[in-house]
């Protein structure tokens, strides 16, 4: 039996400020996982899960019984409580409260694999697909310059679930990224629309870094200054660019038909 909460209760107005406050969520040092399947993901991923918010009639299904059974803390509120919780339009019936796990660039650098850095992507929707192409094409982490917040629920979502797994930073500018990356033998390759090379052509003798940027600025003109080459996907048509997600999942996958 899943114990229920008030719907007037603390609990209930912290989840809908880790919804939507991103200064509260670094305050707290917790985010939301929404939906059923990211939430057993998270599970399953050994990440610090405080507590599972499920809707009342949710209670009863087989995939919150599994839930209760990891042993995490887990309530139920009434099902119009939960709906006004949801940051999508249909509302997924349970939430989890989990703990924010940045880790440190230099853990990133010391797998001396492959590395993303998004320099000012401001759409979380774009941000998490890149981190789920990240996980697909074998990356080895994922470094966050300015602009999204990764705990963002559009972020949480577009990654479907690859958050949990892809090792990841974040930082406030690039040049110190990019130095701290050549200090230990990484290659910098700054992606632009055109004039790059293709990312197939690029050797495997060193550890690279791939550098997108936001839309539709792209990277900051220093930023390319400071890498080691550009890279840009071959385009057949009269578009002027593509996404940053598509471009960026282009580049990944390139890059891991190398060998």
């Amino acid at each position: 039996m899943i114990p229920k909460a008030s719907d007037k209760s603390s609990l209930v107005r912290r989840i809908r400020r880790l919804a939507r406050d991103r200064s509260f969520r670094e305050e707290e040092n917790t985010y939301l996982v929404e939906g059923p399947q990211l939430v057993v993901e998270a599970l399953e991923s050994n990440l610090k899960v405080q507590l599972v918010v499920v809707s009342e009639s949710f209670s009863q299904d087989a995939l919150a019984a599994k839930i209760v059974s990891s042993g995490i803390q887990c309530v139920s509120i009434s099902e119009r409580t939960f709906n006004t919780l949801s940051t999508i339009k249909s509302p997924q019936p349970a939430v989890a409260l989990v703990e924010c796990h940045d880790k440190k660039l230099e853990e990133l650098i010391d797998s001396q694999g492959t590395l993303l850095v998004l320099e000012e992507v401001s759409d979380p929707g774009n941000a998490g697909t890149l981190v789920r192409s990240a996980e697909s094409f074998g990356i080895s982490g994922v470094v966050l310059v300015g602009g999204v917040d990764p705990y963002n629920p559009k972020f949480v979502r577009a990654s479907a679930g690859s958050l949990f797994r892809v090792p990841f930073t974040q930082a406030d500018e690039s040049q110190s990224v990019l130095r701290s990356l050549s200090d230990f033998g990484y290659l910098s390759w700054a992606a632009v629309p055109e004039g790059g090379v293709s990312p197939e052509t690029l050797k495997e003798d060193s550890p690279i870094a791939v550098v997108l940027g936001n839309e539709p600025r792209g990277l900051n003109e220093e930023t390319i200054k400071a890498c080691n080459g550009r890279l840009s996907v071959p385009t057949v048509g009269l578009s002027d660019s593509l996404n940053v997600a598509v471009a960026g999942s282009i580049i990944l996958y390139s890059l891991s038909q190398r060998h």
